[in-house]
């Protein structure tokens, strides 16, 4: 009595089947309608305003460095002395490879001389240039003829100068000391 047969049992299951195949189609579109709802009430709601500006004059924090910078590639070019040697504070410090530092004008300007009587002639270019801040950093490949032997050398340096109310007050100067050995 409380068995059913098998045809039966079947039927109840396919009627089973078809309700969950009405009901799920159901469910699906109400989930559905509600992003619809939720775009449509986004939508109505007032969008916050975008102020934007348009800036016209543009600040170039570096200029007069990047200018002093190219004074300094100029004049080196140039082998001009007499204007290098305007670009540096009375109390400059300049230090070469692994040398002490030398401090002053008039040491730079030793400096100089004895390098000089080192070479009998020089060419120095500048590979890259970099000016922020109060520091400029020069990259240059020297091509120069050393006085002692006559061996064509090419020097491979990097030039930090620190600067100070537009003048350099110290620099330092790294590369092999190695190449300029007669």
């Amino acid at each position: 009595m409380g068995m059913r047969s098998g045809k039966a049992l079947k039927a109840k299951q396919v009627v089973a089947k078809r309700a969950v195949k009405k009901a799920a189609p159901k469910k699906a579109a109400s989930k559905k309608a509600a992003p619809k709802k939720v775009a449509a009430k986004r939508a109505a709601a007032p969008k916050p305003k975008v102020v934007t500006r348009t800036v016209t004059k543009t600040t170039d924090r570096n200029a007069a460095l990047r200018a002093l910078a190219q004074r300094i590639v100029d004049v080196t070019v140039a082998n001009d002395e007499a204007g290098m040697f305007a670009l540096y504070d009375a109390q400059v410090e300049s230090q070469e490879a692994n040398n002490p530092p030398s401090v002053g004008v008039d040491a730079l300007r030793e400096k100089f001389a004895s390098f000089a009587q080192m070479i009998t002639d020089g060419v120095f270019l500048p590979r890259s240039i970099a000016a922020d801040g109060r520091t400029i950093i020069i990259e240059w490949d020297g091509r120069m003829t050393l006085a002692a032997s006559g061996r064509i050398v090419e020097l491979r340096e990097v030039a930090v100068h620190e600067i100070e109310n537009g003048k350099i007050v110290r620099e330092r100067f790294f590369y092999d000391p190695a190449v300029l050995t007669p």
